[in-house]
């Protein structure tokens, strides 16, 4: 086993002139921030933020005066990646951050990142804490594997769309929402996913922080009951949902199924029943239904 030198544990004295460095920030509790990126907050001689209003709140907790603090967001980006790009040229260091957490995820940055790569600059990051992995350990459901979602739409079509897309993955997805479409949303992923596993975390790192995990259908009722009660969910929050786990149904069993139901209920009404039954994929169900029902037909 090779031995650890002092050398091989002693971070750099000064920042790499030219480099960009991703750093990433606290997600509530403003003491989660590591001793590097305090360091790079101070010396880097330039600061991108996504909103440099939240960015100075941060500061200021830590005691750091600084200028050169530029907003670097979705809306300014494109026209601000050359004026970055030329400074980084000239050996400036530059640092960027997000509103909160570690930076490009469902945040601006990326594009940077690929014109950084594209001019052979060099790109690090001082990591830190994140809502996607804080919201997947926390949930209770398998961290062996899992995907990121990103932000569901706010479209019921386009949300669909996004769930269907997925709705055969057997690892653990991780969306980001707010707490005004949460209703929707979820009755959108019953109607796609059927009744699985669901955890919802908020105000992660805080005071107030909270993380409810049941099945869809009782998370429903647990949000309906607090709107009444005048104690709803607020802010952003994250939707871990467990995966797809294939029932051992044989096809008889199935067509079975289907018959029964196609007896009292429309095509829709019956392959949407028989998903939240089964979980089996929806494109399975649906052929099945649509050949029995043909073959009644003839």
């Amino acid at each position: 086993m090779k031995k650890v030198s002092k050398e091989d544990l002693r971070l750099p004295d000064k920042e790499i002139k030219g480099c960009l460095y991703l750093i990433a920030t606290p997600i509530g509790n403003f003491d989660d921030i590591s001793l590097r990126a305090i360091k790079l907050l101070e010396t880097v001689e330039i600061l991108l933020c996504e909103d440099t209003r939240k960015t100075k709140k941060l500061l200021s907790h830590l005691n750091i005066k600084r200028k050169n603090l530029i907003s670097y967001n979705d809306n300014n980006a494109s026209n601000k990646r050359p004026y970055i790009i030329n400074k980084l040229l000239s050996k400036i260091s530059i640092g960027i951050v997000s509103d909160a957490g570690t930076p490009l995820i469902s945040d601006p940055g990326y594009k940077l990142v690929k014109e950084c790569q594209l001019n052979n600059i060099k790109v690090t990051h001082a990591p830190g804490p994140s809502s996607v992995i804080n919201g997947l350990i926390l949930s209770g459901l398998p961290t062996n594997q899992f995907y990121f979602g990103g932000f569901v739409s706010s479209k019921k079509n386009l949300k669909k769309k996004q769930f269907l897309a997925t709705q055969t993955y057997v690892m653990t997805g991780i969306w980001f929402d707010t707490c005004l479409r949460i209703s929707n949303t979820l009755k959108v992923m019953h109607e796609v996913f059927g009744n699985r596993k669901i955890s919802i975390a908020r105000e992660l790192t805080k005071t107030y922080e909270e993380i409810i995990t049941s099945d869809l259908k009782n998370i429903l009722n647990i949000i309906d009951k607090r709107k009444k009660d005048d104690n709803p969910l607020k802010g952003e929050i994250i939707l871990i949902v467990d995966g797809y786990a294939k029932e051992d149904f044989k096809i008889e069993t199935l067509n079975l199924i289907i018959k029964n139901k196609l007896k009292k209920l429309s095509l829709r009404d019956t392959v949407n029943e028989i998903i939240t039954e089964t979980k089996l994929p929806r494109r399975v169900i649906y052929n099945e239904a649509i050949r029995i029902r043909n073959d009644k037909c003839t």
